[in-house]
């Protein structure tokens, strides 16, 4: 019955994009703010009719957040990175490494592999029900589109949400740490985390980071915030998402999410006293994070054992459960 009222809906919005498109066809351009506003209105009506298709498309997902959430935890994940989802479960993902109500997803995209990989792969979808597969192929490039995709994913499921945290599957993060800091400084219509005020694009076509001028024309980036991992307050997810249906991309996605489309919603950009993109001078060491909040380059083991070391110098505030 939901879905007849959902095709019914859908049927009926398309009708009005194109009548509306009609129109502003017909009239031309004399008036450049009526047609500014259609422009505006075909944009809202897009996002409404992704968001129907995409209610429809994953219905099998994982169910939509419970209305006191704390903090969710997105992490972005290749396919075939078992064993770091599998340490991120264990350790500092866990729904009891905080005394916070979390909860954790991962989103990977769709890869050519074999049979046994892709039955492996649906055998941990089935059993930890914790992973949204994205029709995006795996590749350094789709970065941007899987963000676009988490971030969607929070937009639909996820309205009430206080915060939500992006992170990489090879990070570190003290969670409590970090629920300490949102609920003693309380942002808002913010993005948090290591902050980046003097970038500029790579003009070199020989970098794996090349940007045109067509990409982007302007001759300095806009700050941004780290995309390794970063904290994105509740009240600018369905804004944030909604600017990236109408600002041109860019693979390079902490620039793009966290730089062009923050600035363009007027968020501002928050350096986290804590948060780091890299290891502990270059060592495996989970009594470190004792007073830090995140490190970056970690591999499955080294998130284990740093768990572990970690709990030596913590007493976390429930049993962390690691089944």
């Amino acid at each position: 019955m939901m879905r007849r009222k959902c095709c019914l809906f859908l049927l009926l919005a398309n009708v009005l994009v194109f009548i509306v498109l009609y129109m502003n066809t017909q009239l031309g351009t004399t008036a450049h703010a009526v047609q500014e506003d259609s422009t505006n209105f075909f944009f809202r009506m897009k996002n409404i009719l992704n968001d129907i298709n995409d209610r429809i498309k994953t219905e099998n997902y994982p169910g939509r957040c419970e209305d006191d959430l704390e903090l969710l935890i997105l992490v972005p994940s290749s396919m075939w990175n078992f064993k770091h989802r599998e340490a991120i479960r264990k350790t500092w993902g866990n729904k009891n490494s905080s005394d916070a109500k979390t909860r954790l997803l991962f989103f990977t995209g769709t890869s050519l592999s074999n049979k046994t990989f892709q039955q492996m792969f649906k055998d941990e979808q089935g059993q930890f029900q914790d992973i949204v597969q994205v029709n995006i192929t795996e590749s350094y490039d789709s970065l941007t589109k899987k963000s676009v995709a988490l971030l969607k994913w929070a937009h639909l499921n996820c309205p009430g949400v206080r915060y939500v945290l992006k992170s990489d599957d090879d990070m570190f993060i003290n969670i409590q740490n970090l629920v300490n800091v949102l609920r003693k400084t309380k942002p808002k219509t913010a993005i948090l985390g290591v902050k980046n005020s003097h970038s500029v694009p790579f003009r070199d076509k020989g970098s794996k980071w090349y940007v045109s001028r067509e990409q982007y024309p302007k001759d300095k980036f806009p700050i941004y915030i780290s995309g390794t991992a970063y904290v994105i307050t509740g009240d600018i997810i369905t804004p944030l998402y909604n600017s990236t249906l109408y600002v041109p991309s860019l693979f390079i996605e902490d620039v793009y999410l966290n730089g062009i489309c923050r600035e363009r919603i007027g968020a501002e950009a928050i350096h986290l006293s804590g948060f780091d993109t890299a290891r502990s001078r270059g060592k495996v060491n989970g009594r470190s994070f004792e007073k830090r909040l995140t490190g970056h380059h970690f591999s499955p083991k080294d998130i284990i054992l740093m768990w572990d070391e970690l709990k030596t110098v913590l007493k976390p505030p429930r049993s962390v459960d690691t089944q």
